[in-house]
């Protein structure tokens, strides 16, 4: 055991990667036992649920993608393992003290969030001081990756006021929308911009990416102001969401990414760029439907926000690990038809997580039922995941 873990702790993406996958059984298991009324959380259940996937889940999978590649972005050495392992038994040690805390204790939640927050913030301070030493010019994306990780802890602070005071919702959903969009929806879209072209100008000879210079400006500016909208209960008729879809749309028929000429371990990452302009087209559609039908006459009950965190984030996140694990095991980075059949049940949670919330406005009560099924299929999509790929970080 003790070898095992000796191995695990080689390498920062090992580590962050198991401890990513770990939260994502944990916490889906926790929401299911909940859904089946066999638990019941005791702070509110969309923080839980936020906070847990937010900051116990995508941030490992991304923090193991960053202090692998961080580095290379900044021609520096590699991460020493002192830099990251206090951090991550930390984060870890908090997470699941927190999901204890969430069900059993809400006294300890704060105190097991800031665990969790000092452990953001030791990640946070590797890259910095990595940033600060490195001789590179060229930064713009590491800015931009900056920057979206300093929106992050400004949601973590903002989840600790509301777990020291849970009256103040709005608070809460301010942590809640910086999170999802200042945070990881800007961190994601930095990564994909700079590596999803990168990867596919070494398969394909001759591809070079049509990248607008300002795009990354553009999508941020409107999604702060989406999310001041957001927290201050105000409504643009889907006027902003209208603007971002047809600016992430543009953006990536611009690229001309050449899905019939990759393997599937590249248009994976094409597909999930796809529920970026669908998620917006079903904000879009969710702002302006009051106009005409008239306010609450069609329930969306959060379907844009799951088409993205699952459509986007999901898939790009499986996409990328799977890749990089591969890569460092000595293996090529190819997808096979058990990573295919991943790859698709990716996308099937995301119609079934669709399908829930949309059942809200039939006569039928098929709510519950739907989203313990979609539940079920991220459970198992991460167990088929972690049978395939979790054992390779251990060689």
């Amino acid at each position: 055991m003790t070898q095992l873990l000796t191995k695990l702790a080689t390498k920062p993406h090992k580590l962050f990667f198991f401890g990513g996958t770990a939260n994502a059984i944990i916490t889906m298991v926790m929401l299911l036992l909940h859904y089946q009324g066999l638990l019941y959380a005791k702070i509110a259940l969309p923080t839980f649920h936020a906070y847990s996937l937010i900051f116990a889940v995508f941030t490992q999978f991304f923090a193991g993608f960053l202090l692998t590649m961080f580095p290379r972005f900044l021609a520096m050495a590699e991460v020493t393992r002192e830099a990251y392992l206090k951090a991550f038994l930390l984060l870890n040690i908090s997470a699941l003290a927190f999901t204890f805390a969430a069900y059993f204790s809400p006294s300890l939640t704060t105190i097991t969030a800031i665990g969790m927050f000092v452990a953001y913030i030791m990640i946070c301070r590797v890259l910095w001081q990595l940033y600060r030493q490195s001789g590179v010019t060229e930064r713009f994306d590491t800015n931009w990756i900056l920057m979206a990780l300093t929106a992050g802890a400004i949601s973590h602070l903002l989840f600790l006021w509301t777990f020291i005071d849970p009256t103040v919702t709005m608070v809460r959903h301010a942590a809640i929308q910086s999170g999802l969009f200042l945070y990881l929806f800007m961190l994601i879209l930095t990564l994909s911009q700079k590596m999803i072209p990168f990867f596919t100008e070494g398969k394909v000879a001759g591809y070079r990416a049509n990248r607008s210079p300002y795009f990354l400006h553009m999508v941020a500016g409107l999604l702060l102001i989406k999310v001041i909208f957001s927290v201050g209960s105000l409504n643009s008729y889907g006027f902003i969401d209208g603007l971002l879809f047809i600016i992430t749309l543009s953006e990536l028929i611009k690229w001309r990414l050449p899905a019939r000429k990759v393997e599937a371990i590249l248009w994976v990452l094409y597909l999930s760029l796809i529920w970026i302009p669908i998620g917006f087209l079903l904000y879009t559609i969710e702002g302006i439907t009051p106009l005409f039908l008239g306010p609450g006459s069609v329930v969306f009950e959060k379907v844009p926000l799951h088409t993205i965190a699952i459509g986007y984030f999901t898939t790009i996140l499986i996409g990328f690990v799977t890749r990089i694990i591969l890569g460092h095991a000595g293996q090529k980075p190819a997808a096979d038809r058990y990573a295919i059949l991943l790859f698709c049940l990716v996308q099937i949670v995301v119609i079934v997580r669709i399908g829930a919330g949309l059942t809200l406005n039939s006569t039928t009560p098929l709510y519950v039922e739907m989203i313990t099924i979609s539940a079920l299929l991220w459970l198992g999509l991460f167990l088929l995941w972690s049978k395939r790929y979790v054992i390779l970080l251990f060689r």
